[in-house]
């Protein structure tokens, strides 16, 4: 049994569901869905061996979370100005 490789499965729903929730940050909470994406992309990373899309998807997570936030703050300032 120690052998024995425990095949993981779900492996393109997590990459889709990454990937997705990458850009959700601009849409809604950048608070919530930045780290999601961070954290989902660290696992595809580390347990899932897909090469570079594991980094990239933590790297959009930590720069859309920023955008986000500054394109929410944006539209405040502007929505407020009217």
């Amino acid at each position: 049994m120690e052998g024995e490789q425990k095949q993981k499965t779900g492996k393109w729903i997590l990459l889709t569901i990454s990937w997705i929730s990458a850009f959700l940050p601009y849409l809604f909470s950048p608070l919530v869905f930045g780290p999601f994406a961070f954290f989902l992309g660290l696992v595809l990373k580390r347990d899932y061996e897909v090469g570079n899309q594991g980094k990239i998807i933590m790297i959009l997570g930590v720069i859309n979370t920023i955008l986000g936030f500054i394109f929410t703050y944006w539209v405040i300032n502007v929505l407020n100005s009217i």
